[in-house]
């Protein structure tokens, strides 16, 4: 793929729509909010904190920097904050509606020419002929992004997260919104997977990177040692909170009962690989009895068809 040039660059920016949502949002959200705005025509910050106070500063430093702030009176998710976002870009103001909207985590960092990337891989993928239904970053914090194969000279990717997914206006008309059942984990999974079941391609880019928070790092003290005395580098282990857990295998057993049809393969490699990340935290993380616990609830419910957000006694008990 050619380099961007200043005029692509342009032509980006007039284009797209970037919509951010943020939860107790941090210190990485302004930055983040301020590179979006030299690169897309306008954002908008969701708020789905639901009031809290906490939140308040970097929504408001976010709306002083351009920013266009859309606020939930409750936590709803992050697809319903997504839906809410892409309803309020592409009803715009001013102006005419952007051909894309781009989705973003509070937490994630682009460079000088992330937009104008992403926007150049889907063009250049129409004109060879591609029926593009959305493009993301091929590396997330340095990681490279799962590649299926090659069309065309273009990457091919299956479920990309969704912060720094460039959604075409036409995927959106097409594909629908984002399933607020689900609430969050899960949620880009099931959006990719509806775009391929409607027959079109999800690309990756080639040269576009997102910095972006995997969730927290931790060092096994026994993996460790026996590493160091294998001449080794420590591995670090990736961990969420305990109620993310129940998130996670709920939404896999919806996710493979809305998909597992079309998809067995990736309904089949998928569970495993959560089962065997679940084996791998019991084992050697801390808070073994709260993370069963939200494992065994997301499973029970997921079975029972429970969607929405976790019972509010059992997230009060895992927090």
């Amino acid at each position: 793929m050619p380099e961007t040039a200043p005029a692509a660059t342009a032509a980006a920016a007039v284009a797209v729509a970037a919509v951010v949502t943020a939860y107790r949002p941090g210190d990485r959200l302004v930055p983040l909010v301020r590179a979006l705005l030299a690169q897309a025509a306008t954002v908008v910050v969701v708020d789905d904190t639901g009031g809290a106070p906490d939140a308040e500063g970097p929504l408001v430093e976010a709306e002083a920097a351009g920013a266009r702030v859309v606020r939930h009176r409750s936590n709803r998710g992050i697809a319903a904050a997504l839906n809410s976002g892409i309803a309020a870009a592409r009803t715009p103001e001013r102006g005419a509606s952007p051909r894309f909207v781009l989705t973003f985590d509070q937490d994630s960092a682009i460079g000088d020419d992330f937009v104008a990337t992403l926007v150049a891989t889907f063009e250049q993928a129409m004109a060879a002929g591609l029926p593009v239904g959305l493009v993301a970053p091929a590396r997330i914090e340095g990681l490279p992004s799962q590649v299926t194969g090659y069309s065309r000279g273009f990457l091919l990717g299956t479920t990309p997260i969704q912060s720094g997914m460039l959604l075409p206006a036409t995927t959106l008309d097409r594909v629908g919104g984002f399933a607020e059942p689900l609430f969050i984990d899960g949620v880009d999974t099931d959006y990719a997977l509806r775009v391929a079941a409607c027959g079109l391609r999800v690309l990756l880019a080639d040269r576009a990177t997102l910095g972006h928070s995997l969730g927290d790092r931790f060092h096994p003290a026994l993996l460790t040692r026996l590493l160091a005395l294998a001449g080794r580098p420590p591995i670090g282990l990736v961990v969420s909170r305990p109620f993310r857990y129940y998130y996670l295998l709920r939404n896999r057993v919806l996710l493979n009962r809305r998909h597992s049809r079309g998809a067995l393969g990736w309904a089949l490699r998928e569970t495993l690989g959560d089962l065997r990340h679940c084996a791998i935290v019991l084992a050697l993380a801390p808070g073994r009895t709260a993370r069963l616990r939200a494992m065994a609830a997301g499973l029970r419910d997921g079975w029972a068809s429970r969607t929405g957000r976790i019972p509010a006694p059992l997230e009060r008990r895992l927090r």
